[in-house]
């Protein structure tokens, strides 16, 4: 049986989350929010059973880049038995892959 990691959110990141939920909410629809969300979710369960699915950063020395969704990028940790989620970055103004 494979352990899971626990996620734990840095407050940057939730900010991060917090603004493009807003984003979403002002310029489209409930429907991606939901959508956004559900990725999310999606993206957590499989980075606390696979940890090291996502590629290491050469920007963000010990961390990885999880994708997720072609415009979202999460930048994470691993702990001892934790994934620290730092920050969640817009791929369409950063330039780091």
């Amino acid at each position: 049986m494979v352990d899971k990691y626990e996620i734990k959110w840095t407050r940057e990141s939730k900010d991060q989350t917090d603004k493009i939920i807003a984003y979403l909410l002002k310029n489209w629809s409930e429907k991606e929010c939901k959508d956004f969300l559900d990725l999310l979710l999606h993206f957590e369960k499989t980075i606390s059973l696979f940890p090291k699915t996502f590629k290491a950063s050469s920007k963000y020395k010990g961390c990885r880049l999880g994708l997720v969704h072609k415009h979202i990028t999460a930048v994470y940790k691993i702990s001892y038995r934790s994934i620290i989620i730092l920050t969640i970055l817009d791929n369409r103004s950063e330039k780091e892959k």
